[in-house]
This record gives C-alpha cells, structure tokens and sequence, in this order.
C-alpha cells in the first residue's frame, strides 16, 4: 500500500493545516503528518497571534523538533482576509481545512464570515496558489435538520431543506462550496464527516461527559431510550485525511469531489481504515 502523501521523486510535500491549533481534530492531523514517513513539511494557519504548545509538547515532542528544524511553520490568518490565506498556503500541494476559527460569536454575519465565507476565501487561495488538493474537514450534523432521527444515514443523504441550527446551515454551505469546487483550475476537493471526536487532548467532550455524571444529570434519559449516537476516535479522524489526501493525490480511489463514508461512523471507520 502506498504511504499517504510521499511523492514519486523523494521530495518533500508542503501540506498546511488551517486551524491546525484551534481545532481539537486539527492538533491530531499535524502531529499524525509529522510522524508520517512521508517527511511533510507542515505549515500551521490559525487564528492565534503565535503557536503556543501545550505542556506536553514543550519538551522532546515531535512538534517542537519539528519547530526548531524548520519543519514546521507557523502563520496567523484571518480566514475573512483572502491576502492571509494566501500568503500562508502559497507553496503547499494540500490544504486541509479544519473547520471555521473564531466562530464561537453569537452574532450571524460574524458567524457566516468565518464559516461560509472564511472557506470561500479558503478556495479562492488555493486556486490562485496552484494548491493540488483541499480537504475539509466536515461533520455529520451537515446533513441533521434538528427535528427528524436518521436511522442507518450514509454519505447520500442529502441537506436538509430547513436547519434547526444555524451553525449547521452554516457548515452545510461551506461544505457544499468545498465539494461544487473540484476540478476548478485543476483542484482536487473532497469532505469527511466525522461525529463527535475524542481522545487525547480532548479539553471539551469527555470532560464535559464527566461533569454532567458528577452532577447527576447524567441519570435522565432525554427522548428513547434507543437513541443511538455515534463518536469517533481524533486519531481515526486525521488518519481518515491522510487516506484522503492519498486517493485524491493516487486518482485509485474516486473521492474528488465527494464526501467520504469513512467517518460516518466510527465503527465503519475502523473497518476501513484498519483493514
């Protein structure tokens, strides 16, 4: 099997993660492209003002290795600023898009600039910078109207006609942006739909699981109680992007322009992935 991203001269392949730091998946994904045997140079695009490594990364980590070396750059963007993205992607074969950054406001217009916007921007970057391949990092919840329960959902379910959640809508479109850009100026795009990451590093998800059972609202059953919800371990996830990065680089695999069934479920995830 060929090994994700290695180019047929020996070369090095300059890849850069947006929201490679701010996004729980994002942080996975660049630790798994440094210890890949490919040898990718990373280039990490987020929103923070400078790279700030968590504790365990200060000392003897691959990240901080790679930071001295060179290996790894970094360079802080403003998505709702095309000039940034540009300056930081130009020079890379592959962008993967991680998700919005900043889109924690409540306000619509600031949360369509950095979502919907943010990822026209992201496209427009890579075609005027010659980028071979985009891959966004997408989510199930795309395809979730917030009223109807889906019951054995794949990839070829299509958008709701009307979202409960406005973030959704939101993922949605760019989602869709992402996938209608394929084949535009020799640029090959696909999405993943993950669920409900976790795994280490998680600041969010488990931690919020612990709380609830320590304040006994855990012991409610909201609904069915054959409600089934999936989730899907980090690492799982960044694999996924570099199979995908892989078939759309190979053309073996028919993913440009799709969204990927490798993350719907985790349980799928790992038969593919792991086979």
């Amino acid at each position: 099997m060929a090994t994700e991203g290695v180019p047929s001269d020996g070369s090095t392949v300059v890849c850069t993660v947006v929201g490679g730091r701010s996004s729980f998946v994002g942080r996975s994904l660049v630790s798994m492209l440094l210890r890949s045997p490919a040898g990718w140079t990373v280039r990490i695009a987020d929103s923070r003002p400078l790279l700030e490594l968590d504790p365990g990364d200060a000392k003897n980590s691959i990240l901080s290795d790679s930071i001295q070396t060179g290996r790894v750059s970094y360079f802080q963007v403003d998505v709702r600023d095309g000039s940034q993205i540009s300056h930081a992607i130009r020079g890379s074969s592959v962008v993967f898009h991680m998700g919005a950054l900043d889109a924690q406001s409540q306000d619509f217009y600031d949360q369509y600039m950095f979502i919907v916007q943010g990822t026209k921007n992201i496209i427009n970057a890579c075609r005027e910078c010659k980028v071979d391949r985009l891959i966004y990092n997408s989510s199930v919840d795309v395809i979730f109207d917030g009223v109807h329960d889906i019951c054995h959902g794949n990839e070829s379910l299509p958008y709701p006609s009307k979202f409960e959640d406005v973030l959704n809508d939101l993922k949605a479109q760019a989602e869709a942006l992402v996938l209608s850009a394929n084949a535009t100026d020799s640029l090959s795009t696909c999405a993943l739909r993950s669920s409900n990451p976790f795994g280490p590093g998680d600041s969010h998800f488990v931690p919020c699981i612990v709380d609830e059972a320590k304040s006994g609202w855990a012991q409610f059953i909201i609904g069915s109680d054959k409600n089934m919800c999936d989730y899907t371990y980090v690492e799982n996830i960044a694999h996924a992007h570099l199979c995908a990065e892989n078939a759309l680089c190979s053309g073996i695999t028919p993913v440009a322009g799709e969204v990927s069934k490798w993350l719907w479920c985790s349980s799928k995830a790992i038969q593919i992935l792991f086979i």
